[in-house]
């Protein structure tokens, strides 16, 4: 397993306010979950099948962080996916631990710099990406998402995740916005994406549900 969607979007969904854009933001929080579980996917260590999500291979050592993402699917293994969907992007406790985790291989890679964010009763690491990485992922996507025609799962599920989130607008102009509209629409009629796109299509739509229900309630 590799863990690169979730760096990169983390790289760029994040920024350098006194709190965490991340985990303030219900959809960026819930993306970066999504983006885990991309990652899983793509690493064989998931799949989606028959409306349910299920753990088919054990985590890597180095990615023991996502055991409460693991033993939430597991517990839920008899209920619907929406179930398990539920309790990992709603869940604050799971929320932090990818965020924490994310974080700390960022740092071990001199990406992000470590703070400290104070509360009135509790206090989290923060974990603010470089410029130096910001700008090697946006490049990334330049040069290979908007200059490939057949560029690499990874890197399309990076850049429907930034869209989802209206994240790319911050570091792309108008007709860079426009080129990658049309590249993703492109490539979700494309058969070899397929599996990608059917799997982010229902998160997506749950996600949404989500945070559609949570502002009617605000």
């Amino acid at each position: 397993m590799q863990s690169k969607i979730s760096e990169q979007y983390f790289l760029l969904a994040e920024n350098t306010g006194n709190r965490s854009a991340i985990m303030r933001g219900i959809r960026r929080r819930a993306y970066l979950t999504a983006c885990i579980l991309f990652d899983m996917q793509l690493g064989q260590l998931v799949k989606f099948s028959n409306n349910c999500i299920e753990v088919i291979a054990p985590l890597p050592r180095e990615y023991a962080f996502l055991n409460p993402v693991v033993d939430s699917i597991d517990d839920r293994i008899s209920k619907t996916a929406k179930n398990s969907l539920r309790h990992l992007i709603l869940n604050r406790q799971i929320n932090r631990a990818v965020y924490d985790g994310v974080g700390k291989r960022l740092l071990a890679k001199n990406q992000v710099t470590k703070t400290t964010s104070r509360g009135l009763l509790f206090s989290h690491d923060k974990y603010d990406p470089t410029p130096e990485a910001q700008q090697r992922v946006i490049q990334h996507i330049r040069e290979t998402f908007l200059n490939q025609q057949q560029p690499s799962a990874e890197i399309v599920a990076l850049v429907s995740s930034l869209s989802r989130t209206r994240i790319l607008k911050d570091y792309f102009d108008k007709s860079e916005l426009a080129a990658i509209k049309e590249q993703l629409a492109v490539f979700r009629a494309d058969s070899g994406y397929n599996d990608f796109f059917k799997f982010a299509k229902w998160i997506d739509e749950f996600i949404t549900t989500i945070i559609l229900a949570a502002s009617s309630h605000g």
